[in-house]
């Protein structure tokens, strides 16, 4: 049996509710059944506010708080939520949630659903669960959750739902990527870009990992767990992906021998290059360019 309690409306408050009606008419479109809202909404200090599910609830649910705080019970855990802190509630989910008493949160929320939400619903649950759910709800998050309720004020169109539908991973990308989703320009504090822009800077160069490592002032091992967790690959892999994707700018913009651009991408050995070129990208070199030339005889 759920119970909701919210004695009062909360001054400011936003609350759009798609009628199941139009959510049942809608599913039938593959489209908008991977991914979708049910509700969506924002409570400023939301005194008093309580839900208990001890069923959960058919979706799932995402609370953002950005002021005040509340506790979340979620599967026989519960969780303090602070600003700069959101939790997920997976759907049919044991839950309960209520706002701090004295200092009463202020939430963006949304229940949302679809066949194409459980992968990304598990990987931003691990972090509530593993407490790394810090995030501010600012810029391009808060932009975007902002048009879908102005927009939803507006009606439910197939147009809007849709559009909807087809942007909501893009939302909850900024949850899993934040450092990409916010800026994908470097910053001058993250090690990881630091690095990165290091060996952009230094691609022409024969770089080892305790320099690279030595420009961030870490230690070689702790380094490269660090930049491996982050990107999926060793620093050195990581060079190598950008000195071939130089090459392929190189054999498509440039007249340039093959001998040269080896060279020029600190590679002493041209063998060795075309090897490595082959691994990534199936052909070598001198074929990678003689292709190009094909297709863009075939456009013109």
């Amino acid at each position: 049996m759920e119970s909701v309690e919210k004695l009062e409306g909360f001054e400011g408050e936003v609350r759009v509710v798609i009628p199941p009606l139009i959510i049942k008419e809608n599913t039938k479109d593959r489209q908008f059944n991977s991914f979708y809202l049910t509700d969506i909404g924002y409570y400023p200090k939301a005194k008093n506010h309580y839900c208990d599910r001890p069923e959960g609830c058919p979706e799932h649910i995402l609370l953002h708080c950005v002021d005040g705080s509340g506790i979340v019970g979620v599967d026989h855990r519960e969780y303090i939520l602070e600003a700069n802190e959101f939790i997920l509630i997976p759907a049919n989910t044991p839950h309960f949630y209520h706002a701090n008493y004295t200092m009463p949160w202020t939430i963006y929320w949304m229940h949302f659903h679809g066949s194409h939400t459980a992968l990304i619903i598990a990987e931003i649950y691990k972090k509530v669960q593993k407490e790394h759910n810090k995030l501010a709800f600012d810029g391009e998050l808060v932009q975007i959750f902002n048009r879908y309720c102005r927009l939803l004020q507006r009606g439910y169109s197939k147009e809007i739902l849709n559009y909807i539908s087809m942007s909501l991973p893009n939302f909850f990308s900024g949850y899993l990527f934040p450092e990409l989703f916010k800026n994908i320009e470097t910053t001058d504090t993250d090690v990881v870009d630091i690095s990165i822009a290091f060996l952009q800077q230094n691609i022409g160069n024969r770089l080892g990992l305790k320099e690279i490592a030595d420009n961030v002032h870490l230690s070689v091992s702790h380094f490269s767990k660090l930049f491996k967790n982050r990107t999926g690959y060793s620093p050195i892999e990581y060079l190598n992906h950008l000195k071939i994707q130089k090459a392929c700018y190189l054999l498509q913009f440039s007249e340039k021998r093959v001998s040269i651009i080896s060279y020029e991408l600190g590679f002493e050995d041209q063998y060795y290059f075309s090897r490595l070129f082959k691994e990534h990208m199936g052909v070598s070199p001198t074929h990678y360019r003689d292709s190009l030339k094909t297709d863009n005889k075939k456009v013109h």
